[in-house]
């Protein structure tokens, strides 16, 4: 369970475990209970059918300290409901799946990251892995308190450097004999940028600086003011 010391509009600075969030934490060593991986462009039967199998093999693990994982393909509505019931099983850590699609989808990423934060309790911790270091600020904003390494080794498996502003080809752009190292740096520093912008009520500001040289984090922001003032306004601080 999350314990919230602060926010920033959406976003939270809190105590997970023994760690400061938003945190990254190492892919190679997350404990994830068993679940039905589902792909995201998928008949909605299907969804449902495989989100119920991955409740159920939720309730057979004893251990609730483990993440567990918020299935549903495309659809917010399953993914709400399959949040809602792994609390209700006692996980406070829930991880989204298909965040690869996720970040290539952004009306559906905005809807399934909000709707879900909105239907469940505050203190549960929210999970986003893969991400780029581009993306990671908007989504600390949206709500989200963890991320991993898993995008870094990724890229770095294709030489691949990953940096706040871009993802260089190695075969063109040597800037590092280190790829992974580098990448997980790169994280590193992203992730304590955020800290320290939430801690000085600084993270929206960040987040349009990114948004103006990045096409895609300009699409995030315009849809999320566009469709989501309620969302904003509610952990917005009046004056």
């Amino acid at each position: 369970m999350l314990k919230i010391i602060s926010h920033d509009g959406p976003s939270r600075q809190g105590q997970w475990r023994e760690y400061k969030t938003p945190h990254i934490i190492d892919y190679n060593i997350v404990d994830i209970v068993k679940n039905i991986a589902t792909p995201f462009k998928i008949q909605k039967e299907i969804a449902q059918e495989n989100m119920e199998q991955t409740i159920e093999l939720a309730k057979k693990e004893e251990n609730k300290d483990k993440i567990a994982v918020i299935q549903g393909a495309q659809y917010t509505d399953i993914r709400v409901e399959c949040a809602m019931e792994l609390e209700k099983l006692g996980y406070r850590t829930l991880m989204f799946a298909n965040t690869d699609e996720l970040q290539r989808n952004p009306e559906s990423l905005l809807d399934i990251i909000i709707k879900t934060r909105e239907n469940i309790n505050p203190n549960t911790t929210l999970y986003f892995p893969f991400a780029t270091t581009q993306i990671i600020p908007i989504l600390a904003y949206l709500g989200i308190d963890l991320f991993d390494t898993s995008r870094a080794i990724y890229e770095a498996k294709y030489n691949n450097l990953m940096t706040s502003t871009n993802i260089y080809p190695q075969e063109n752009y040597k800037i590092t004999d280190n790829i992974e190292q580098e990448n997980i740096n790169q994280l590193n520093f992203t992730i304590k940028e955020i800290q320290e912008n939430i801690k000085n009520k600084t993270l929206r500001n960040l987040t349009e600086q990114k948004a103006a040289t990045n096409p895609e984090i300009m699409t995030l922001h315009r849809l999320l003011d566009k469709n989501y003032q309620n969302y904003l306004q509610k952990y917005t601080q009046l004056y």
